[in-house]
């Protein structure tokens, strides 16, 4: 089966006018060979910093602007050799409550645009109170958009995405300002009801670490415009942490030589704390016993994975090419 979307060597350089008409423009590239793929039916998420370029690729993919080099296939078909209506199967979400006009209620904004998708009567109808229903707002659709909450802005944006009943969702920052409830209720929604229920596979991008770790079934690190890392969460902690790390804590600390034909690549003492790496989980026990053997008083062991945060910080500081 072919990933839902497949970018090979995308650059993009915004060309910048200066004030002073004699100075020539300045040149940014705001992608440099950016490559990466995302699983069907999954929830990819593209990760970095601002002005990492997480945006720039979202917006190509959506067809609204075209890479100066490189391309992507999205569901198998060459983006730049697809027509317009293979393009509707992607939907794009953007954090622009301004694209809604703020007098209409909920259903009037989106029955205007089911009529750009060129839905019309009964078929534009149903579609309209299907993708309600789906997001949860059929009881506020007919009211004004300027009194909808900030939870509400955000279910009409997914809302919108969905009228073309995409197979793949473009996803720009979907949890923006929103409360924890909130936020949570959106989660749910993108989990069970869009991958859950309908199948479609989603770039999500974020830099919000909880949300991407709540989220993310594969994760793309991007910053300076060029892609850091790819993988699951388990696959880049092996990458930056490739041996296993324990902490052990104790109310009395073993003797010195406790370590003696052990197989331990690493070893810190601090306070009543011992940090070690090991290569094999199967070492564990053993550590275990000698310790307690060379009189210490073992209060805790525990295995420390590299969180998130930990990996997100490697990379945009340039850890990991």
């Amino acid at each position: 089966m072919t990933d839902a979307i497949c970018v090979k060597n995308i650059t993009k350089v915004y060309r910048i006018p200066t004030v002073l008409p004699w100075k020539p423009a300045k040149l940014t590239k705001a992608l440099q060979n950016v490559s990466f793929a995302c699983p069907r039916e999954k929830i990819s998420c593209l990760l970095g910093p601002n002005g990492a370029g997480k945006t720039t690729i979202i917006k190509i993919l959506a067809g609204l602007i075209l890479p100066d080099a490189g391309d992507a296939t999205t569901l198998g078909t060459v983006l730049s050799k697809t027509p317009l209506n293979f393009r509707v199967k992607v939907g794009l979400s953007t954090p622009n409550e301004r694209s809604f006009y703020w007098r209409l209620t909920g259903y009037q904004n989106l029955d205007f645009y089911a009529s750009l998708y060129g839905l019309a009567g009964k078929i534009k109808r149903d579609r309209i109170s299907e993708v309600l229903d789906e997001v949860d707002l059929s009881g506020d659709s007919l009211k004004p958009y300027r009194l909808y909450s900030a939870g509400m802005k955000q279910k009409l944006l997914l809302a919108r995405a969905l009228l073309c009943r995409p197979d793949i969702l473009l996803l720009d920052e979907p949890t923006t300002h929103l409360d924890p409830i909130v936020r949570s209720a959106i989660h749910k929604l993108i989990r069970e009801r869009f991958i859950g229920q309908r199948k479609t596979s989603i770039l999500l991008c974020t830099h919000d670490l909880t949300e991407a770790q709540e989220l993310a079934d594969h994760l793309i690190f991007l910053n300076e415009g060029q892609v850091r890392a790819e993988g699951t969460l388990s696959a880049l902690r092996a990458k930056i942490q490739p041996h296993i790390r324990l902490i052990l804590e104790f109310d009395q600390l073993p003797r010195r030589d406790w370590e003696k034909s052990l197989p331990i690549l690493g070893l810190k003492y601090e306070n009543k704390r011992i940090e070690l790496e090991v290569s094999e989980k199967n070492t564990i026990p053993d550590i275990v016993h000698s310790v307690v053997t060379a009189g210490g008083r073992l209060l805790s062991c525990r295995h420390h994975e590299e969180s998130l945060n930990d990996i997100f910080t490697r990379l945009s500081g340039g850890g990991i090419s």
